[in-house]
């Protein structure tokens, strides 16, 4: 099965060619080169390069392309809405008329935020309805990629892992070790996602040529002072260091939901997956930690 990676030298992209046991990979990258071995890499920058990337898509006719491309940055979507429309929905739509007239599956990876968060645990017959611009742009991506019912929405959120690219990690872990306090958001909470669980959850949906949506989450609704006393607390640093402040307090241009987070039942079940608990993802961080270099622990 040839697979398509759009956006391979980012966090999931590059996670998921690396560890999926699925192994016929061709990946793109924006700026920074990937160092795949033995797998072909190509420079593409959406949306000025889309015909580079449509002459590779007829030329390789994957049989899945895994779109992992996005500006996960809210407040710069919610700033910058042309930039975000053209990379999420009309280079969706480009995609998508292209994969259906050569039988390829999208695997298009989504988010919670396409929710407004006033009731958390949200199924994948929840009707969606973001607040910032973000979740709009995602939520339009999602529609026009469903019109083909051989294609399969991801919806994830809050992923966290041993990789470099895990801002909110690395920034606790470095803060903590050397005895400095944090301030971390108490009053918004999100599905914690261990990045190997996600990479696990793609790579069985695209084994089992699943279609439609699926929640590919963890198994704890945490805010970030949580999950950031829950680093403190297996990583054995001063949970008194980990301060609490509100969102209301922080000067953000994107409206941001209080409680998205997914219920993973639908994609536990039909996978066979056991997505981690918050608990049980830091355990694996900490207990790997001799070999994060990054964290330099």
């Amino acid at each position: 099965m040839k697979i398509l990676v759009l956006g391979g030298s980012g966090l999931v992209g590059e996670h998921f060619t690396t560890n999926s046991k699925l192994n016929d990979f061709i990946t793109t990258y924006k700026n920074n080169e990937t160092n795949f071995s033995n797998i072909s890499s190509v420079k593409i920058n959406l949306p000025q390069d889309w015909s580079k990337l449509e002459e590779l898509i007829l030329k390789e006719k994957p049989d899945v392309v895994l779109n992992s491309i996005a500006y996960s940055n809210s407040d710069f979507c919610e700033t910058n809405r042309e930039e975000t429309y053209t990379l999420h929905v009309k280079i969706s739509e480009k995609i998508t008329t292209l994969c259906s007239k050569i039988n390829s599956k999208i695997v298009f990876l989504s988010t919670d935020y396409v929710f407004d968060g006033k009731k958390g645990n949200y199924t994948e017959n929840d009707k969606p309805n973001p607040i910032n611009y973000y979740g709009h742009t995602k939520d339009l991506a999602e529609k026009i990629i469903l019109k083909n019912e051989n294609n399969l929405v991801l919806r994830t959120a809050m992923v966290y892992g041993s990789s470099s690219k895990v801002r909110f990690l690395r920034y606790v872990i470095e803060n903590l070790k050397k005895d400095q306090e944090i301030n971390t958001y108490d009053d918004i909470f999100n599905s914690a996602t261990l990045l190997d669980d996600l990479t696990n959850g793609i790579s069985k949906a695209i084994e089992f040529d699943a279609s439609g949506i699926y929640h590919i989450v963890g198994s704890s609704c945490v805010s970030r002072f949580d999950f950031a006393k829950t680093v403190a607390k297996i990583f054995n640093f001063n949970e008194n260091l980990v301060k609490p402040v509100s969102i209301l307090s922080a000067k953000l241009k994107a409206q941001r939901p209080i409680n998205p987070c997914l219920n993973n039942s639908k994609a536990s079940k039909t996978f066979g997956i056991k997505f981690s608990s918050i608990n049980e993802g830091i355990k694996q961080i900490y207990e790997r930690r001799s070999d994060l270099d990054i964290f330099n622990i």
